[in-house]
């Protein structure tokens, strides 16, 4: 049993991020739109524009690409049982591309490299804390593929539609209990898998309101097929933890995004977005061996909240060729305070960015630098870990940007 609870783990951890976006969403798609706070839906078009809102690429002319990376740093606490311990100090990075194509008047393509989900990160000292039995050290990595088409209806609306193949990576480690001897408990939880699922959007810029402009997204719900192993070094019978293979389950959340841009001069451009998540729809983890008929089936309920992010974000030109940036996110987190675990060790989140950008006719640079500020959290584990008392404190984490694109 213990060891199929590790599996539902290793696959809550396929739902987590890398404890900077509320649940388990990365949204660092480009330098410049989190610099506005991810408040890029409905202005200023760019390659990166695949990630937010597909739509926009009808605006761009010729072939154009994009390149990025995002360096993130954070820290956090998880108080278990009295127990604390606090994440190392360890860096992350996010990449990611975009190339553009206008075939035609009407109709544009493009493809997006980018990560929606990810976590990381191990807890100092965990040898000896309790916690380790739900997880002490996680590495999670997904990178989608997003192939896109976008048709201009007419000066005023353009609609897209998107696949999106998305890749997935991960390795967990926890223990069967903490001491002096958890290395000869300790196991870990390895695997991979590819989904699919699907996303529309569309932009509206009507001429009777020409500072307005009007843009959504929507993203389909996407099933999780995973394949993975338990490395447990040796068997735990009376635990029931072996070297086996397992399966699972597991459905993300559809999400709804939608942003108002207002440009009341040529120079500034100020936008208000919000992204609403279904994680209701995530409301289990089915897990079973793969060869092992007689293990019972675990369905481990995560209750999780529907939520919303919101957004605020300003561009101003400097001049032709330098814009200035600012972003405000409250990310609201769909954790039930009743089923805590330590993957994702924060709650309610507010992220400041700011940013600059460079551009002339061919080239374009844009950096960003934001900081999140986490709430603090207290609740129990969930009842696989018997309802003790749990705690999240001091969460915070730094993000670095860069962007570079050139126009073919």
């Amino acid at each position: 049993m213990l060891k199929k609870l590790s599996v539902v783990l290793m696959l809550s951890v396929l739902l987590a991020d890398l404890s900077y976006g509320a649940g388990f969403a990365l949204y660092e798609y480009s330098a410049r739109g989190t610099a506005m706070g991810g408040a890029t839906v409905a202005n200023k078009a760019e390659p990166a524009s695949l990630a937010v809102n597909p739509a926009l690429i009808t605006e761009l002319d010729g072939t154009q690409a994009q390149l990025g990376l995002t360096v993130v740093t954070a820290n956090a606490k998880t108080t278990v049982a009295g127990q604390q311990r606090g994440l190392k100090n360890d860096v992350w990075y996010l990449p990611n591309f975009y190339v553009t194509q206008k075939w035609s008047d009407q109709v544009s393509v493009g493809l997006g490299g980018f990560s929606r989900y990810g976590l990381g990160g191990e807890y100092k000292n965990w040898e000896t804390w309790a916690g380790s039995q739900l997880a002490y050290k996680v590495k999670l990595e997904t990178f989608s593929f997003t192939p896109t088409i976008a048709v201009k209806a007419n000066d005023e609306f353009s609609v897209a539609m998107g696949l999106e193949a998305m890749l997935i990576g991960f390795t967990q480690n926890s223990t069967l209990r903490p001491g002096p001897a958890a290395n000869a408990t300790a196991y870990e939880i390895s695997g991979s898998g590819v989904s699919w699922g699907g996303n529309f959007s569309f932009i509206y810029r009507p001429e009777w309101a020409e500072k307005w402009s009007l843009g959504a997204m929507y993203r389909t719900k996407v099933k999780q097929n995973l394949n993975g192993r338990i490395h447990a070094g040796k068997e735990h019978t009376t635990r029931n933890i072996f070297d086996d293979d397992a399966k699972g389950a597991i459905t993300l959340p559809d999400s709804l995004t939608a942003g108002v841009s207002f440009r009341p001069t040529d120079d500034l451009i100020l936008e208000a977005g919000i992204v609403g998540t279904f994680w209701s729809a995530y409301d289990q983890i089915l897990i079973e061996y793969s060869d092992r008929e007689s293990t019972p089936t675990i369905h481990n309920k995560k209750d999780y909240k529907d939520t919303y992010r919101l957004n605020l974000g300003a561009e101003y030109n400097l001049n032709p060729n330098w814009a200035v940036r600012a972003g405000y996110v409250f990310d609201k987190s769909p954790i039930n305070k009743h089923e805590m675990d330590t993957l994702v060790p924060v709650d309610d989140r507010h992220i400041a960015s700011v940013g600059a950008g460079y551009h002339n006719d061919t080239w374009s640079v844009d950096l960003s630098y934001s900081h999140i500020f986490a709430k603090n959290l207290s609740g129990n584990s969930n009842s696989q870990f018997g309802s003790v008392p749990m705690k999240y404190t001091d969460g915070r984490s730094d993000m670095y940007g860069i962007t570079v694109g050139y126009k073919f």
